[in-house]
């Protein structure tokens, strides 16, 4: 992914409220908390738990600040809640920064652990997120009850591409009528860490999370400004990857047209390709072909403004400004639709390995015990 930084005067970054949050409460003890009902207002409190894993203490792109996590998980909170860059659905989603560890005891730094990674560093994201050997589970924590965000230096690819971000997706559980359509089925909703051969969690790229090296941090001033309006906007704003991340975590799917190809590791892979489908199952995004969106933006050269880099045309041949959270770059990045709420909404309903309380997906395995030892599990991983 480029770099790059566009004037944004023909656009505006509405803000129609601004709320604080508190984000030091701590996380729930019970593994799966099965309950009769949860209304659609109830606002989930998600216990988030970042994984900075360094190889040099002195490198301020290794080694990010708690307080500089803390702050842009207040701004990812600032666009679920919707509403302050624009129309958007409040997801009743709140991430916090945990207050105690799996065994209870309280974190020096709320919300991060640092981990001195002795392997391969930098870290490359793809063989971390899909080693099924068990290797990596020990860095995550029990993900019924944490969000896990590993953040580390991403190794670069063999094609330079800037990598960002990347996650898992959750499951649905078979048989079951709450099942979310594009997610891998599995048998167990009773799954814990003790079960998994691979480190569930969403990766962030940590190169982008310190400062910038002439000062300031990759994201948008809209988050700062006291009227919320954006001047610029970056291709590599760490609030909207973590708040892309997340969204890929509880459920989203790119909106643009994309596939997935399945390895003999039973180990599926989400990438764009050259066509123009609605893939995201949600309609009411606008899917676009990202290939063809790509030659656009290098048809405009460096001048380049905001409102011509946001531009898309869709599927049907619309022509609209991407403002979605699942889009890439350039894009406002603040928007959730009304499908996106509802996908994210069952998965935290439903969905297991995902912190918070559940409603009962009456299949067989409702009322089965915890397996034991490791499960073999299909895993999907999506930039």
């Amino acid at each position: 992914m480029k770099k790059a930084l566009l004037s944004l005067s023909a656009l505006l970054v509405l803000m129609t409220g601004c709320n604080t949050y508190d984000d030091t409460i701590g996380s729930t003890s019970k593994v799966r908390d099965v309950v009769t009902s949860i209304d659609s207002d109830y606002v989930y409190e998600l216990p988030v738990i970042f994984h900075v894993l360094y190889n040099d203490a002195n490198d301020a792109s290794q080694y990010i600040p708690y307080q500089r996590l803390s702050n842009i998980l207040s701004y990812v909170n600032q666009i679920y809640k919707g509403s302050y860059f624009g129309d958007s659905e409040n997801m009743n989603v709140k991430f916090v920064m945990a207050t105690k560890d799996e065994s209870g005891n309280t974190l020096r730094y709320p919300g991060v652990e640092y981990v001195n990674y002795t392997g391969e560093y930098p870290i490359d994201p793809y063989a971390f997120m899909t080693d099924n050997t068990g290797a990596n589970v020990k860095y995550i924590w029990e993900p019924n009850n944490y969000i896990n965000i590993m953040m580390y230096n991403f190794k670069s690819t063999s094609d330079k591409e800037i990598v960002l971000g990347i996650s898992h997706m959750p499951y649905s559980v078979e048989g079951s009528s709450h099942q979310v359509e594009g997610l891998q089925t599995i048998k167990n909703e009773n799954l814990t860490k003790k079960n998994l051969g691979y480190a569930y969690c969403s990766s962030i790229n940590s190169l982008y999370a310190g400062q910038m090296p002439t000062g300031g941090y990759y994201q948008s001033d809209r988050y700062t400004n006291a009227n919320h309006q954006a001047s610029y906007i970056l291709s590599n704003d760490i609030v909207v990857t973590v708040a892309h991340e997340l969204g890929h975590y509880l459920g989203l799917f790119h909106d643009f047209t994309e596939l997935s190809s399945t390895s003999a590791s039973d180990t599926t892979s989400v990438q764009p390709v050259d066509s123009c489908a609605d893939t995201d199952y949600c309609t009411d995004t606008q899917s676009y072909n990202r290939y063809e969106y790509l030659t656009y933006l290098q048809s405009l050269g460096s001048k380049t403004t905001a409102t011509e880099a946001t531009r898309r045309q869709s599927c049907d041949g619309v022509t609209f400004t991407s403002n979605n959270i699942m889009d890439y770059y350039f894009s406002l990045g603040y928007k959730i639709t009304s499908q996106q709420k509802e996908r994210m909404r069952t998965v935290l309903n439903y969905s297991p390995l995902i912190p918070g309380p559940k409603l009962s997906n009456n299949t067989s395995t409702t009322r089965a015990s915890e397996p034991e030892g490791v499960v073999h599990l299909p895993i999907t991983i999506i930039q």
